[in-house]
């Protein structure tokens, strides 16, 4: 997942849009045939390509950001950041507790990752999740990575048809991740878990952002290697487990419990 607060804490330059390009005839298809395959009718996926609100962000808009992994962390676990935590757990513990005993993933470790991600829902991007995507799409080269956009672009208007929403309403971070766990709309629909029992997914309310956390982890390994599932949340395994690990510590000592045995099979890399 990509974190909405490492923009911030990098200084991300929003540029505007510029007026939209037409995707190639092939990637067209290919998205049209993903929004049907995820239930939307082609007359409605015709519809959101035609929309005058469709535009094209700069490319430096949707780069990837460089991202100095000992800054962050010192930042993660400074008085005030831990402090923050302990505060959202004292809002949440009844729903990261039931996340915890019916995901077996530490309550800290959910913590530090809607920290890490988001800063707790308070950046989570104000970016039109539809244009991201749209955007990656005109620009990759690779063909699987306009794909992955394409695949996003059909699970966000799928999220948006099921919602009765309008998808151009819908913001995100720089790379179109969704509310306080940084989802993006695949995962969503693949992974995405109802934490209040309302028989709902919405990535935008922390109760779902926190189950749906959970149950990411736990579908990719965590339970057979932490740090491979935490690395699998975020892209990479380089930095971000060290980040969520150290936070999670640093929660631990704040609320004054004891650490957890070591659930990683192989060393944090840095």
């Amino acid at each position: 997942m990509i974190s909405a607060v490492l923009a911030t804490i990098l200084s991300v330059v929003i540029a505007a849009p510029v007026l939209a390009a037409s995707l190639p005839a092939e990637r067209e298809a290919y998205l049209l045939s993903q929004m049907q395959a995820q239930g939307v009718p082609l007359g409605q996926a015709e519809a959101l390509l035609s929309d005058n609100r469709v535009e094209v962000f700069a490319p430096r808009v949707v780069a990837a950001r460089d991202i100095d992994w000992d800054k962050i962390i010192a930042g993660l676990v400074a008085p005030a950041s831990v402090k923050q935590g302990v505060d959202f757990v004292a809002r949440y513990g009844r729903t990261l507790d039931a996340a915890e005993a019916q995901y077996g993933v530490d309550a800290q470790i959910i913590v530090g990752l809607l920290r890490m991600e988001s800063n707790f829902g308070r950046n989570t991007g104000n970016y039109v999740a539809f244009n991201v995507f749209y955007t990656l799409m005109v620009q990759r080269e690779e063909e699987r990575r306009w794909k992955f956009a394409a695949d996003n672009l059909a699970a966000l208007a799928a999220y948006c048809q099921r919602r009765g929403g309008d998808c151009f309403a819908v913001k995100g971070s720089y790379g179109g991740a969704l509310g306080a766990a940084q989802f993006l709309p695949f995962s969503v629909i693949q992974w995405g878990a109802d934490g209040d029992g309302d028989q709902i997914i919405n990535p935008f309310l922390m109760e779902d952002a926190i189950h749906s956390a959970a149950n990411f982890l736990v579908k990719h390994g965590w339970h057979d290697n932490a740090t491979a599932a935490l690395g699998k949340y975020y892209g990479q395994t380089v930095g971000y487990p060290r980040a969520i690990e150290s936070y999670a510590e640093a929660l631990r000592t704040a609320l004054g419990r004891a650490p957890v045995a070591e659930t990683t099979s192989s060393p944090i890399p840095n």
